[in-house]
């Protein structure tokens, strides 16, 4: 479980990075001069100025993270095929393993849909939670 946790990370943490930098060098100056001003202090101006006009960036960020972490499949095939038992078995490698070694398409398929249907969801979700965040900061 712990190699797979430390190559899932190894991957996905300079994206990660990425995307908030991105989200970082968005923020306008003026609100950190007007906290400078109001006699904010380092950790005031994080709390009220930089967190709030990142969470666009880290909402985008999770979103990507979790429709990849719904989908993980061939990290896990290739490291531990789902072992030792089934401590590292996800929901695509269960799929994999209905449709291929068992030869149950059909379930498969329905289960691949199911899964389409619950990421779908998760998504709709962040977006509609984005979509608030972002309309609550516009002045």
């Amino acid at each position: 479980m712990a190699s797979v946790i430390a190559a899932d990370v190894w991957q996905w943490t300079p994206f990660m990075f990425l995307i908030l930098l991105a989200g970082l060098q968005a923020i306008p100056q003026e609100p950190y001069e007007a906290a400078l001003i109001d006699g904010s202090s380092r950790w005031q101006t994080f709390l009220h100025v930089t967190l709030p006009l990142l969470k666009p960036a880290i909402l985008i960020a999770l979103l990507l993270r979790t429709m990849d972490l719904l989908r993980v499949f061939d990290q896990i095939f290739i490291l531990t095929e789902g072992g030792p038992g089934f401590a590292t078995e996800t929901a695509s490698l269960y799929i994999y393993r209905t449709a291929f070694r068992f030869s149950n398409f059909g379930y498969a398929a329905a289960m691949s849909f199911v899964l389409l249907a619950i990421t779908n969801v998760i998504s709709v979700g962040y977006i509609r939670l984005l979509q608030t965040r972002v309309s609550e900061a516009r002045p």
